[in-house]
């Protein structure tokens, strides 16, 4: 059944909700029921549309806090940093949805994917290509208030600003992680873990992007306070 506008209202009177969303062009962008090839390609299709409407909303507020901490505004870039974190969350659900399909049946429809694969998306492109700048822009507020990492932690109450966004930038490397791991279930999950995916990858290769991380001196800091609680006897 395909979605139309109400039936008493001609092209010229939509609703202000249909035009402001632009509901037309926004439902025309799936494939017509009776061209699919299988019932789940809708799903599969409306799944991955979602991700890149969510990505390009995430990169737009990943620039904005790039000038935001630029700008040593950091109150408004936690907020909007939060905002993008909770984003990667709904991602993660939105990609939950696609185990509702059954392997074989994915089967049925895989080939009108041909080569393409989610590492074409330009979404996702975009923050791996944004992310790791937000570190620059970390370390010149480190450098800017003359004070290590280190030292972030060890006084918070000196530096709670900082820390805050230590910690949600480590929340967002975090989640992109989980969204990585659970694609990778997902794609074994519907083609196996000994298979190559659509795109070419095999999944020995999409595995070892799990160890890939935005802001590695997040985690290692991690590794030298704890070798500094343990020379000072707290552990």
């Amino acid at each position: 059944m395909t979605i139309k506008p109400h039936t008493h209202k001609q092209k010229s009177e939509q609703s202000v909700y249909e035009r402001y969303l632009r509901t037309d062009e926004l439902l025309s962008l799936q494939k017509p029921e009776e061209q699919l090839t299988h019932h789940d390609e809708l799903q599969f299709q409306v799944v991955h549309q979602v991700f890149e409407l969510w990505w390009k909303e995430a990169a737009f507020e990943l620039l904005s806090i790039r000038t935001l901490l630029q700008q040593h505004n950091i109150i408004q870039a936690l907020h909007l940093l939060r905002r993008v974190i909770r984003i990667q969350y709904l991602m993660l659900e939105n990609l939950r949805m696609l185990d509702t399909m059954n392997p074989w049946d994915f089967h049925n429809f895989r080939k009108v994917l041909a080569d393409g694969a989610g590492t074409d998306s330009p979404g996702f492109h975009a923050l791996m290509s944004i992310s790791p700048h937000l570190w620059d822009d970390f370390q010149a507020l480190l450098i800017h208030e003359r004070v290590s990492l280190e030292e972030v932690y060890m006084h918070r109450e000196r530096y709670q600003l900082l820390l805050a966004l230590a910690e949600e930038l480590t929340n967002y490397d975090e989640v992109f992680q989980l969204f990585r791991m659970q694609h990778l279930k997902l794609a074994q999950r519907m083609i196996g873990p000994n298979s190559v995916g659509t795109g070419g990858t095999p999944m020995a290769l999409l595995e070892r992007t799990l160890k890939d991380v935005f802001y590695p001196e997040l985690w290692e800091v991690r590794n030298r306070l704890t070798q500094l609680a343990s020379e000072q006897g707290m552990v």
